[in-house]
């Protein structure tokens, strides 16, 4: 005789879905930053400079320092100091840059890891990522813009758009697989670095000035305004460059730096707070208020901007190669000054 049946139903769990204490505590923890706060974090460590990180996040700066001012209130100490010259890393954030660059790497490589595993390969095989140096107007270069408005060319896959010297480093760190970048120096180990063309400057100037009638423009016209300009952390390549030349030509007027935006920049020399320099695919771009001029022949050839095409050295991908050929034949008739 068998003894009663008792209820000894047992619930069973995957393994997969337990969850112990620790587990749950971190799942719950409010004090834990996001990816994205750390990686904001992370840019200004980089760049040592708000206006650059903003940049790099495709972001602007108001909600890169609340970020900040957030990741430290949330962790109670100051990871910053920032004044109106400098910004630098205390040692809690020196501290904090190292850690957070190994968990944000570790975390790419594990979801890189789970796309090579659960993903299609083929497809993946066939993904090219494009970054485009942001200075240029490729709309106003009709080679190149029908590439970049063509879908079947980038396959549906957003291009990048951002300054030289942050395109270069995404390249190298395997992010993206081409890039088109202007002036650069002393390129990394394991980069091909390919001229494809040059693309002149232009001057802007308020459109009451008297060099605004004049056919070309040479530095001497300039002399009676500011120049607005760049920073040299923007791309320090082009700004030597352009320093070098305005030394030989005697050209020292007082600088002030440009707005980010480019419509803010022909607004302030609309205003007469200054003259820019500027590509020449930009000068599409119509204000009231200025006018472009070309700058004279040795000036212009002096001050045109480079245009290189950067690869990594060991690419073997034939989707790679293919973009890099499609690059190279539109090269001959592009961005010629």
């Amino acid at each position: 005789m068998h003894p009663p049946q008792q209820n000894c139903i047992k619930t069973i769990r995957h393994p997969l879905l337990k969850v112990d204490e620790d587990t749950k505590t971190m799942l719950l923890s409010k004090r834990l930053p996001s990816s994205r706060t750390l990686q904001c974090f992370l840019a200004v460590a980089q760049e040592l400079n708000f206006r650059s990180a903003a940049q790099l996040l495709h972001m602007t700066q108001p909600p890169l320092s609340r970020q900040i001012q957030g990741l430290e209130s949330l962790l109670g100490v100051q990871l910053i100091q920032r004044n109106t010259s400098h910004v630098t890393l205390t040692p809690a954030g020196e501290a904090l840059r190292i850690d957070a660059h190994n968990f944000l790497a570790a975390l790419d490589s594990a979801l890189e890891n789970l796309r090579t595993r659960f993903t299609d390969h083929d497809e993946n095989a066939d993904r090219v990522r494009i970054g485009l140096t942001s200075v240029v107007d490729y709309s106003l270069i009709p080679s190149l813009h029908a590439l970049t408005s063509d879908p079947d060319f980038f396959r549906g896959y957003p291009l990048e758009r951002a300054f030289s010297k942050h395109l270069v480093q995404r390249v190298l760190q395997g992010e993206l697989d081409i890039a088109i970048v202007g002036n650069i120096s002393d390129p990394p180990d394991g980069l091909v670095v390919e001229p494809v063309g040059t693309e002149a400057m232009v001057v802007v100037l308020p459109t009451v000035h008297p060099a605004a009638i004049k056919p070309v423009v040479t530095f001497s016209d300039l002399v009676e305004l500011p120049l607005l300009w760049f920073a040299r952390a923007d791309n320090p390549a082009f700004y030597d460059k352009c320093e070098n030349v305005f030394r030989t030509y005697g050209y020292t007027p007082p600088k002030r730096l440009e707005p980010r935006d480019f419509t803010l920049l022909l607004a302030s020399v609309a205003a007469g707070e200054g003259v820019a320099l500027c590509p020449k695919s930009m000068s599409g771009i119509s204000r009231v208020g200025i006018t472009y001029r070309p700058l004279e022949p040795a000036l212009e050839r002096l001050l045109a901007i480079d245009i290189h095409m950067v690869t990594r050295a060991q690419e073997a991908r034939a989707s790679v190669l293919d973009k890099m050929q499609a690059l190279r034949a539109i090269s001959a008739s592009w961005l010629a000054p």
